[in-house]
């Protein structure tokens, strides 16, 4: 089963081998797609129009709904699109009617992306108190002493507090985890995951 960058590959260097008036009916195709959702009576008609397989149709329109949604994630500048792409073949002109299509897309898109982006609430503040019993009656075991935290995190503009207790063990397991986190995030393989997604 071949990969989607495989396919993404092969269904763009199909693109780059079209004329011009062709690339403007995929475009036209993805056009609806996005707008529509998949539709099999038009896609036939063009795999008859332009004597390529119904399948491979699909996959070019996917292809570039693909790419336009993940300009906008990665908010791809017109240049860096172009210079992804003019790897499958294409030349200026077709280069430039992509560009114009993924421009035009680009607002409605961006909305949509925005729409359904699920949104993390993020740090605030952070306050903390020691607590322990030092003697009772009633307590003929030691005591161990608690950690309160408040937490303030942020989501939306909207503030929400959440109170979390726990003993100085799980305090220093939770800080040794953070910190594990902190330099994996700074090693050398999630910089480079990091320049791949920029």
């Amino acid at each position: 089963m071949s990969s989607v960058k495989e396919v993404f590959k092969i269904s763009f260097q199909l693109l780059a081998q079209q004329t011009d008036n062709v690339i403007k009916d995929f475009l036209r195709l993805t056009k609806d797609f996005m707008d529509n959702g998949p539709n099999s009576s038009l896609y036939n008609k063009a795999a008859e129009k332009l004597q390529i397989d119904e399948d491979k149709i699909i996959s070019i329109v996917k292809s570039i709904c693909l790419m336009c949604v993940q300009s906008c994630k990665h908010k791809l500048t017109d240049l860096e699109i172009k210079e992804s792409l003019t790897e499958y073949g294409f030349n200026e002109t077709k280069l430039g009617m992509i560009i114009l299509f993924f421009e035009n897309q680009k607002p409605h898109l961006l909305d949509i992306l925005s729409s359904s982006a699920l949104v993390f609430p993020h740090f605030k503040e952070l306050e903390w108190r020691f607590e322990t019993d030092m003697g009772s009656r009633s307590l003929l075991h030691q005591t161990v002493p608690v950690v309160t935290l408040k937490l303030d995190l942020e989501k939306k503009g909207i503030s929400e507090s959440l109170f979390l207790q726990t003993n100085p063990l799980n305090l220093v397991h939770i800080k040794d985890t953070l910190e594990a986190a902190l330099k994996q995030n700074q090693s050398q393989w999630i910089r480079k995951i990091r320049r791949k997604l920029k």
